[in-house]
C-alpha cells in the first residue's frame, strides 16, 4: 500500500512537472542583446479588420546573429483579439526571446516602444467595438477611404522606449501574468 501510494505521488509530480514545462518559453540565451529598433514606415492597411504586428529582431543560431523580420498587417484569429508583440528580455544569464501572442488583451512586452501604437505599454492603435475594429488614425497608416470605422487619439510616445527590459521588469510582469491567465494563441506563422 505504501509503495503504490509513493508511486502515484511520484506520477503525479510529473504530470505536473511536464505540464509547467508545456507553457515554458523554449530557447537559449544570448549574450548580445539585439540590435536598435529600425526605423521604417508603417505600410497601408489592407483592408478593414486588420490588425498590425510589429517587426521584431528573431535569432539564427546556425549563423549566430539577428535578423529583422518586419512588421505586417494581418486578420486576428478572432473578434475582440489583439496582438501582443513578441521581445527580447534579459533572463539571468543572458538575453532570452518571448513570442507574440494574440489574446483577448494587450500583455507585456517589455517597455519597448514599437511605435505606431505600441508605445512600450499596452496599445493605442485602436480598438474593438461592436465586433469592428477602429483604428486610430494618429498612428496606424489608414486609407480612410476604404475604412470607415476611425478614431482620431493623440498619444504620447514618451513613455518607455527602452530596446531591452530589466530582469526586474520582466519577473514583475511574469508575477501579473501568473495571477490572470487570459486566453492566449501564438502565431505560428510569423517564426
Amino acid at each position: 500500500m505504501h509503495v503504490r501510494f509513493i508511486r502515484t505521488l511520484l506520477f503525479g509530480l510529473a504530470v505536473l512537472s511536464m505540464s509547467a514545462a508545456s507553457f515554458a518559453q523554449v530557447g537559449v540565451a544570448i549574450s548580445i542583446g539585439p540590435p536598435a529598433l529600425p526605423v521604417y514606415e508603417q505600410p497601408l492597411c489592407p483592408g478593414d479588420g486588420y490588425l498590425w504586428t510589429p517587426g521584431y529582431w528573431a535569432y539564427d543560431y546556425d549563423v549566430t546573429d539577428y535578423y529583422w523580420v518586419p512588421g505586417t498587417w494581418v486578420m486576428g484569429p478572432e473578434i475582440g483579439f489583439l496582438w501582443t508583440p513578441a521581445y527580447w528580455g534579459w533572463g539571468g544569464d543572458g538575453f532570452v526571446f518571448y513570442d507574440g501572442y494574440w489574446g483577448p488583451s494587450v500583455g507585456f512586452y517589455g517597455g519597448i516602444n514599437y511605435g505606431f501604437g505600441y508605445f512600450g505599454l499596452g496599445f493605442g492603435g485602436g480598438r474593438w467595438d461592436g465586433g469592428h475594429f477602429f483604428y486610430n488614425r494618429s498612428v496606424a497608416n489608414v486609407n480612410i477611404t476604404v475604412i470607415h470605422n476611425i478614431t482620431t487619439q493623440p498619444l504620447s510616445t514618451t513613455t518607455c522606449a527602452t530596446s531591452v527590459t530589466t530582469a526586474a521588469m520582466v519577473e514583475s510582469a511574469r508575477a501579473r501574468q501568473r495571477k490572470k491567465r487570459p486566453q492566449h494563441i501564438r502565431d505560428m506563422s510569423r517564426r
